[in-house]
């Protein structure tokens, strides 16, 4: 009898144990809720006071960045642009813990990175066809990535060569613009390219098709 009152006031321990765990989890999870709509309304708070609501001469809406000038016709457009010009604002993937400085940028991160198997491959070498969605979001990627792959070229004129590319992180000289914006890519962090067969994710574009070619040889 002894016995099973000591093991029935162990038992009321451990519930009592559970229980208080559960109470401090859920008081951590609704503090984050509350930080993250304060963060959110914020952000909101920050992007209003850099809109600009205007017409153009047709007496069309438009709106406009007040940081840059930059024009949009559609106003979450010139929201997720201001997003770009703000600071101190981060947003974690869930995911990965991985931070981005804005959330259309953790979007395409989800989506690039993180997107999850609709379909269980019938062989190794299947190639999926991207939703819209992730299409739309590898555009976009590779548009900014070409903008900051130039951001770090610079074309010179040499005497005996002719016209060169430089790249301006490490100097490399290049006679073909292609090729050093190849190399450049090396130097940019930030940007991720998944394969369509495994999923497998790389850091450059390069490294994603010698990866296709030497991995998935002959796919189709």
């Amino acid at each position: 009898v002894k016995k099973l009152k000591e093991a029935n006031v162990k038992l009321v321990k451990e519930k009592d144990c559970i229980e208080v765990e559960l109470v401090n989890k859920l008081k951590a999870k609704e503090k984050e809720n509350e930080c993250l709509e304060s963060s959110i309304n914020e952000l909101k708070r920050e992007i209003a006071e850099k809109a600009e609501k205007m017409k153009d001469e047709s007496g069309a809406t438009i709106w406009k960045c007040k940081d840059c000038g930059k024009v949009f016709k559609r106003k979450h457009k010139l929201d997720l642009h201001i997003e770009t010009h703000l600071e101190g604002f981060s947003h974690p993937c869930q995911t990965c813990s991985r931070e981005f400085k804005t959330r259309k940028s953790l979007s395409c991160h989800n989506l690039l990175v993180h997107r999850e198997k609709k379909e269980k491959k019938e062989t190794v070498d299947v190639k999926k066809e991207p939703s819209p969605e992730f299409a739309e979001a590898e555009q976009e990627q590779n548009e900014k990535l070409r903008v900051e792959i130039f951001k770090r070229m610079e074309k010179i004129k040499d005497s005996e060569d002719g016209t060169m590319w430089r790249c301006t992180e490490c100097g490399k000289l290049l006679k073909k613009k292609d090729k050093l914006e190849l190399h450049v890519e090396t130097h940019i962090e930030g940007f991720s390219h998944s394969c369509s067969y495994c999923d497998k994710i790389h850091k450059t574009r390069t490294a994603l098709k010698m990866h296709i070619i030497t991995i998935h040889k002959g796919a189709n």
